[in-house]
């Protein structure tokens, strides 16, 4: 379950009251997302100490997915302009079939928020839900979760930016690395 944010436009501070709840909201993104890569895995695989999954390339792949399809519902359920949510590889090289060329995995996920219209107070919010997930990601018993300082890369696009192939839009069209759509509203 998810809590609804109720910041206006105009409302740019967070009191502490929704400070503690993004916390408690990071935290259960967090939790779902552990509990899905989880799942990914084979049955006896599943109660693997968190630490030695966390050195596998398929969990963490797992575990970053997951994390984006939950901050995907947050973000919606926060902000009625968001109209469907992409996730996409910034450094992806649709050529590389090596397992060496991706040595190092970027954890920073990186999505496109399809909105009605450009708004500072989701710019707030998310600003605000990557810090409290980032501090709930850093307890995480890996040093690569630990040294980062922000974890969300999310770019707000509009209809008109689609249709004008204006900056990270024209992503939508891409023939080699397209965006994988993870959340639309009904």
């Amino acid at each position: 379950m998810y809590t609804e944010f109720p910041l206006s436009d105009k409302e740019m501070q967070l009191d502490k009251k929704q400070v503690n709840s993004l916390l408690e909201t990071a935290e259960t993104i967090r939790g779902n997302a552990l509990n899905l890569a989880r799942e990914k895995l084979l049955p006896r695989e599943q109660d693997v100490e968190l630490a030695k999954l966390f050195e596998r390339r398929d969990f963490v792949d797992y575990f970053k997915y997951a994390l984006a399809q939950e901050v995907a519902q947050v973000i919606a359920t926060y902000d009625q302009r968001v109209q469907a949510v992409y996730i996409f590889e910034e450094s992806a090289n649709p050529d590389a079939e090596t397992e060496e060329y991706l040595q190092f995995v970027d954890l920073t996920i990186h999505l496109l928020a399809l909105v009605t219209s450009a708004s500072a107070a989701l710019d707030a919010f998310v600003a605000s839900l990557d810090r409290a997930l980032t501090e709930v990601l850093s307890e995480l018993p890996s040093n690569a979760f630990a040294m980062r300082s922000s974890f969300l890369n999310i770019i707000p696009i509009t209809e008109s930016d689609i249709e004008e192939r204006r900056g990270n839009a024209v992503l939508l069209s891409s023939i080699y690395a397209r965006p994988l759509k993870i959340w639309q509203r009904a």
